[in-house]
């Protein structure tokens, strides 16, 4: 993994982390959810991001193998956001990358 995906992938994991903080120190979770889910855009961004959690999790399954562990993963992320994402990206993605670029065919011009 370049060092630029590592540094995006930190700066994620950072500044979610500290965003979510400031999101429970100064709103309200409840009222506030039932605001987003009143309004059809909120509805949207909703639904994309859990397709986004859910498609990203199936990736972690085809690289981890480990359902147990996925699943962990994916209640985490529905609770907290693509910070756990990025943090696995942090951990698995050099690896990943590896594997990728092993099995890759470059193509002749």
């Amino acid at each position: 993994m370049s060092g630029f995906a590592r540094g995006a992938s930190l700066a994620i994991v950072v500044g979610l982390t500290a965003f979510l903080l400031y999101a429970f120190a100064t709103g309200e979770v409840i009222p506030d959810q039932l605001h987003v889910w009143s309004v059809v855009w909120g509805l949207y961004v909703w639904a994309d991001a859990y397709s986004g959690f859910l498609l990203f999790s199936l990736i972690i399954y085809a690289y981890e193998r480990n359902l147990t562990l996925v699943v962990v993963l994916f209640i985490v992320t529905c609770c907290t956001g693509n910070m756990v994402n990025a943090a696995w990206l942090l951990w698995r993605g050099p690896d990943l990358l590896r594997r990728i670029q092993s099995h890759s065919t470059r193509i002749s011009s």
